[in-house]
């Protein structure tokens, strides 16, 4: 089921939703059965968030923009390690080049080319495939040594950043998701 979360993650960071997106999500209360429901303050806030947000697709659709592609003053949360892990926070660093041999390496060849290997969506790629493959040991070394280096830094400016609440209850959805993974 984690793999399913993942997926959802992934839908709303390639995209923001559209209306009628949104409001089959308001209908079936696709938020308030959320799958993998735990007692995390974190999670029940971010699902409260997510389920009375009331935001059409275009308030949505500018916040997306804003965090992940461009903004007046910066990119609010660039979905790149290398943006995070580069001094000179460029992206396309040896960073990128390190996370396609690790994707080599396990024969993981499901990684969208016209990004950066070390792109959020492509990280998120890679741990789906471990997780639906129960691969638990490549999954563990993958997450402690190259994701959560800069996860929480990535999450914190895409919290923060949000405008909308849809994104800022996925950005603590998605940090309630991984710290399940700091636990164990």
């Amino acid at each position: 089921m984690k793999h399913l979360a993942i997926d959802i993650f992934i839908t709303f960071l390639k995209n923001p939703p559209k209306q009628d997106l949104l409001e089959k999500i308001q209908e079936e209360q696709l938020w308030q059965k959320w799958f993998l429901k735990n007692e995390n303050l974190l999670q029940k806030e971010a699902l409260e968030l997510l389920s009375h947000s009331k935001e059409d697709e275009k308030t949505i659709g500018y916040d997306f923009t804003c965090l992940f592609l461009s903004d007046i003053d910066f990119v609010k949360a660039p979905p790149y390690a290398s943006f995070y892990l580069d001094k000179d926070k460029e992206i396309y660093s040896s960073n990128s080049e390190k996370v396609k041999n690790i994707f080599l390496k396990y024969n993981f060849l499901n990684f969208l080319e016209n990004e950066p290997q070390d792109s959020l969506i492509n990280e998120l790629l890679f741990i789906k495939e471990l997780l639906k493959n129960e691969n638990e040991k490549i999954l563990k070394e993958f997450l402690e040594k190259e994701f959560f280096t800069w996860f929480d830094l990535w999450n914190d400016d895409f919290l923060n950043g949000s405008k909308s609440n849809f994104y800022k209850g996925l950005a603590m959805l998605m940090r309630d998701f991984f710290q399940e993974f700091k636990i164990h």
